[in-house]
């Protein structure tokens, strides 16, 4: 799916980032070179944290609550669109964990998570 744009032409994107008992939820790619916090794209009528917010659960199967917005967004090319996109992050709160192997997500030690992350989303740990 390619998402909506803003008025800059970027797509955008909206994601949580939870910490929980000095873990970071992550999630990756099927062969676990890829780390980054659980995001997507927002659809047509979505605010950023319903987006975020959904795109967690359904990431991860962990419900959660938006406590903040975290400043600033991160900007970057898809390389598979060859499109800017704008990334929204949150910070949020854990209500329910129902971690869902089959989707790749984990609990990660905040020291692990830095250096596993991409680079431009290590700010946020």
């Amino acid at each position: 799916m390619r998402g909506i744009e803003n008025r800059d032409g970027e797509i955008i994107k909206a994601g949580c980032v939870v910490v929980h008992d000095k873990k970071v939820l992550l999630v990756t790619d099927k062969d676990q070179k890829i780390w980054s916090f659980p995001k997507g794209h927002v659809e047509a009528g979505e605010s950023l944290e319903q987006a975020a917010t959904r795109e967690t659960l359904e990431e991860t199967g962990c419900k959660v609550e938006i406590k903040k917005r975290l400043i600033p967004d991160v900007t970057y090319t898809s390389k598979e669109l060859q499109k800017p996109v704008r990334l929204t992050l949150f910070l949020a709160g854990l209500l329910t964990s129902g971690l869902d192997a089959e989707e790749k997500s984990s609990w990660v030690d905040l020291e692990r998570a830095r250096e596993i992350i991409y680079p431009n989303l290590r700010l946020y740990i």
